[in-house]
């Protein structure tokens, strides 16, 4: 009896470790993806300036970003942006820019340095933007949005780092109407 007991155990042990290993490897349940709502309308490209947007090296991947502390930052692996998150950004900001009929031809470089979800239920947005324009104006600013999320969930993080970025699109234009004149 006793030889029988470990031609089981090395007949179980690899299966045991076969199924372990599967486990592991599977994600919880689908992803869901994410689009930003403003990114999904477009701009006339007439007098809008060439944007140039990027993002903090952590915001480049495709999790939406939780800070969790005042030092700790996670990608949601569930939650995922439908393309990369820079491409999201600059395509909302030309269609926002177009619709408050802002001419302004020149360069838009804009640096996203937060644009996560908190731990306290908040959406942020921060970085900064410089107009360099084809006639030698020049504008720029820093810019942070908070907004308290209505409720829990990716959705409605989403939803409040959508309207956040509208508001920070909004006063960009500004900035540009301003520096245009």
């Amino acid at each position: 009896m006793s030889r029988k007991r470990p031609a089981r155990l090395v007949l179980v042990l690899p299966l045991l470790a076969t199924l372990l290993a599967g486990c592991a490897s599977n994600p919880a349940g689908p992803s869901v993806q994410y689009l930003l709502p403003g990114a999904a309308q477009s701009a006339l490209r007439g007098e809008l300036p060439d944007i140039r947007l990027d993002t903090a090296g952590y915001l480049d991947q495709s999790g939406v970003v939780m800070q969790t502390s005042a030092v700790e930052v996670r990608a949601a692996r569930q939650h995922q942006w439908a393309e990369p998150l820079p491409r999201q950004l600059a395509r909302s900001l030309a269609a926002r820019l177009a619709r408050s009929g802002v001419a302004a031809p020149g360069r838009l470089e804009v640096l996203v340095t937060r644009f996560q979800g908190t731990a306290e239920g908040e959406a942020v947005i921060e970085g900064q933007w410089r107009f360099l324009g084809d006639q030698g104006a020049r504008a720029g600013a820093h810019f942070l949005e908070r907004r308290p999320l209505r409720q829990d969930g990716y959705p409605a993080l989403v939803e409040q780092l959508d309207e956040g970025w509208n508001a920070v699109a909004d006063g960009i234009a500004n900035g540009l109407t301003g520096a245009a004149r």
